[in-house]
């Protein structure tokens, strides 16, 4: 389908307006110009048909029966010079004088009228006026008339000659038009162009290209305001370029003090927790009951330590790009045994049964460090928000995936904190739960995790309460 552009709408619309002005034009021209000139022709004929009436009295029979002979008369002279084609002068219906093309001219008729004038045309096709004029003093007598044929053909030369000339005309007058609509066409049209390839410019993010308009009008006035939006928008778009690189710049220290801070922090815990172990297990010598305790609480404040260390640096190498899933295929049902023994003394601390059920004996295509590391977090994030009742993870698998749902009977999630659940640093839709452990990195890693090796994570609240969270991964087969 052809596309009409503003430009060449304008064009076809201006070009085709000039044609119908110039083919009206031309046609009322030759119009009038035929009426004046056909008009004349019959005025002139007329004339020459009142003069020959008056002269032909005289070829007519007198009373002593003597008749002049018109060879001399003023008829012959025009029969000659071809200003009739033929003429005939009839007395009681009888022709009594026939001259030129008479072979044109019919057998002699009765006159109704004094004047009669017929537009004839010849075998040729060559039009002429044939005239019937009463003679004076026989203007009773309807057998008694001079008839005439006058020729048209010079009339008609000089119309088609005319309406050459005027066709020239409107030929030319198109022409102009056409010119006109091109030149309009680049006044106006062309400006809304470089307006729009300027846009289009813009869009594609070269905010330094500008409009320039030579005139002086409206268009200049679009061109100014667009210009000095384009300007603003790239004065803002600098700006966003600077803050977001000095964003990137302090997220990029950010992330090296956290991953140098937790490498540092963990060096003297490890100390830390050796020391302890060495007077729990009585190096030193005997240790009581209640030292034991006391060394039994440092070395769990410690793990709790070195757990928040170390989701600090697992989230700060998913910053960084460092952390790229090494693909395998991966039994489900140890990784899961894996992942639950890793939080079971977390479980039995609060008295949580932790329950898994697979669905017979899948195989993933995944990351086995990684999926450990999403099962545990979303343990870990179950049991810290279920005072009782137990825990459930269960797979399933569904159209070449296998989806991994982990439910428990919690306090469920804060409404209107779904967004959020996800975000690092957040507290799973619990704001303000200062008394929960944690710094909100367990559900960011997980969700990050999963969609590096390309599945997707949600949740839904479980049925009798609490919440229960599903991610999928591909099986291990690739389907």
């Amino acid at each position: 389908m052809v596309r009409f552009t503003l430009g060449r709408k304008f064009v076809l619309a201006f070009v085709g307006l000039a044609v119908v002005f110039a083919g009206t034009f031309g046609t009322l021209a030759v119009y009038r110009l035929r009426q004046a000139l056909t008009e004349q022709v019959r005025i002139r004929a007329k004339v020459v048909a009142e003069e020959l009436a008056r002269e032909a009295s005289r070829f007519l029979p007198t009373p002593e029966g003597q008749t002049e002979t018109p060879r001399s008369s003023r008829l012959t002279r025009r029969l000659v010079a071809g200003t009739v084609l033929y003429a005939q002068i009839v007395k009681d219906g009888r022709v009594r004088f026939a001259d030129g093309r008479t072979w044109l001219v019919a057998s002699a008729e009765p006159l109704d009228r004094p004047l009669l004038v017929v537009e004839r045309v010849t075998p040729s096709g060559t039009p002429y006026l044939d005239i019937f004029r009463a003679i004076p003093d026989y203007t009773l007598d309807r057998q008694t008339y001079v008839r005439i044929g006058y020729p048209l053909g010079d009339v008609y030369a000089r119309i088609r000659y005319e309406t050459a000339r005027i066709a020239l005309a409107s030929l030319l007058l198109v022409a102009a038009g056409v010119v006109a609509a091109f030149l309009l066409r680049r006044a106006i049209v062309g400006p809304v162009a470089r307006l729009i390839t300027t846009i289009r410019e813009v869009r594609g993010g070269d905010y330094s290209a500008r409009v320039f308009s030579r005139t002086n009008d409206e268009l200049r006035l679009l061109a100014d305001e667009f210009n000095a939006m384009a300007e603003a928008i790239q004065t803002r778009d600098a700006e966003l370029a600077r803050v977001n690189e000095a964003l990137r710049r302090a997220n990029r220290i950010k992330d090296e003090f956290s991953a140098a801070m937790s490498h540092e922090l963990k060096t003297p815990l490890h100390a830390i927790r050796a020391y302890a172990q060495l007077l729990l297990e009585g190096i030193d010598g005997p240790v009581t009951d209640a030292q034991r305790q006391d060394i039994e609480a440092i070395l769990a404040a410690g793990d709790h330590l070195l757990h928040l260390i170390e989701g600090i640096l697992r989230y700060s190498a998913l910053e960084a790009g460092a952390t790229v899933p090494q693909f395998a295929q991966v039994d489900v049902a140890a990784v899961i045994e894996q992942a639950r023994l890793n939080v079971a003394h977390l479980a039995r601390s609060k008295g949580l049964p932790i329950t898994t059920r697979a669905d017979g004996r899948p195989t993933v295509r995944a990351d086995e460090t990684m999926l450990r590391q999403i099962l545990i977090n979303l343990l870990h994030n179950a049991i810290k928000y279920t005072a009782a009742g137990q825990i459930t993870l269960t797979t399933t698998a569904q159209n070449g995936r296998v989806v991994f749902a982990v439910t428990d009977t919690g306090s469920g999630i804060a409404r209107g904190h779904e967004q959020e659940v996800f975000e690092p640093f957040r507290r799973a839709g619990h704001p303000g739960r200062r008394e929960i452990d944690g710094i909100g990195l367990g559900l960011a890693v997980a969700k990050r995790y999963v969609e590096q090796q390309g599945g997707r994570i949600w949740f839904e609240p479980a049925a009798g309460g609490g919440t229960t969270f599903y991610f999928t991964l591909l099986t291990g087969d690739g389907s």
